[in-house]
């Protein structure tokens, strides 16, 4: 029997489960950064800085202001987080280490890995014959072999394909930054935590799935495979079967099209929802957030048609860097923005408010504070 939920209750419990309503820490610690990003998953890392870095935006979000030193720190001196591919490229907790590597992208199976090794990323040997006299490298370090080639992730190189493959297969692991260039390190020897029990692929696809579907807090089947882990839930039919059959995952009734649950462990909170216990916050959030990365189901759950605009042609979009407001439980303005680090400036270039909510119900001090503290983070003003 499906338990009944009703819309604003769903996507509240999808905004406390994405750590996006109650008190925020007085003061951020690396603590806190790294206990986040264990419960979200993992941070999407996206070179646009327009306003921010996507990662320490989706932080912002949830914490509030932090040095953002903090994650340098956790990943490249701790060592408490690294990069791998979650559902991009992203920032993920180095406890998630094994169950990643159980559950590798399906573009390295045997054949494709073959394919690729001897047609493009065909220098393993020779990166791996380096790492091991000097302790890392960098793509310049191979000079000798940069031919590039166009492909659909622009300019490539043997060897850019070659650290990215060996990347995927968990043998290297990125040790730095230089610029925006990557140093690369052998992951055994990076790591300061044992690798441990790699876990049986049934075991592995269980937890990725729970642990997709408790970030979400309510989600369909579909939407828990485009989560976390996207394009790495071969076989997640039968096991969500199982789920379902030990009471692990509850079938819920919201009123919306498809099959949609909520974890076991999350019916107390979302008792408390129910009784009025959410605590609402204004927040802008980054157009790559955790929260919004699936536009349908982004659409489904708050009727909010959200497009990254980045890569809408110019003549078809509308603003550049747009970061959503999420007021409460509703997605209920875009706000285009941009720094102007020289004048150290945070521009709002425009404001698009959604049906219903311009005029006297826009919530006016609530978003001149959540662009304030923004600002403040950013070291700049707003001019709006």
């Amino acid at each position: 029997m499906r338990r009944k939920v009703r819309i604003e209750h769903a996507r509240q419990l999808a905004v406390a489960r994405q750590r996006l309503s109650g008190a925020r820490p007085k003061r951020v610690t690396a603590d806190d950064i790294h206990a986040l990003v264990q419960a979200i998953g993992c941070l999407q890392l996206d070179p646009t800085a327009v306003v921010a870095r996507s990662h320490l935006l989706v932080l912002f979000s949830r914490l509030g202001p932090f040095d953002p030193t903090l994650v340098d720190g956790l990943l490249w001196d701790q060592r408490r987080l690294y990069e791998y591919w979650a559902h991009q490229a992203s920032i993920v907790p180095t406890e998630d280490r094994a169950l990643h590597l159980a559950l590798p992208p399906p573009w390295l199976d045997q054949r494709t890995t073959a394919s690729w090794m001897t047609t493009r990323a065909r220098f393993s040997e020779l990166v791996l014959e380096r790492l091991t006299a000097n302790g890392s490298v960098r793509a310049a370090d191979f000079e000798e072999h940069t031919e590039k080639y166009e492909s659909g992730w622009g300019a490539r190189s043997p060897i850019t394909d070659t650290l990215a493959l060996l990347w995927l297969q968990g043998r290297i692991v990125p040790a730095g930054r230089v610029g925006s260039g990557r140093r690369w390190a052998l992951a055994d020897s990076w790591f300061r935590l044992p690798l441990g029990q790699i876990p049986e692929r049934p075991v592995a696809l269980r937890e990725a799935a729970v642990r997709s579907l408790r970030a979400l807090g309510v989600a369909t089947p579909l939407q828990v495979k485009r989560h976390f882990i996207r394009h790495r839930y071969q076989g997640l039919a039968s096991v969500w079967k199982e789920l379902e059959a030990d009471g692990s995952v509850v079938p819920v009734e919201l009123g919306l099209k498809g099959d949609w649950y909520i974890h076991a462990d999350d019916l107390p909170l979302l008792d408390q929802i129910e009784l009025g216990a959410l605590e609402p916050r204004t927040s802008l959030l980054s157009p790559f957030d955790n929260l919004i990365c699936d536009r349908e189901r982004t659409v489904a759950l708050w009727g909010f048609d959200f497009k990254l605009e980045i890569y809408v042609p110019k003549s078809k979009r509308w603003g550049y860097f747009v970061m959503p407001l999420l007021h409460g439980d509703r997605l209920i303005a875009r706000l285009d923005l941009a720094v102007d680090r020289q004048a150290r400036v945070l521009n709002v270039i425009g404001e698009r408010w959604e049906p219903g909510w311009d005029g006297r119900r826009r919530p006016a001090a609530p978003t001149t504070r959540a662009l304030r503290e923004l600002a403040s983070f950013l070291g700049v003003d707003v001019r709006r």
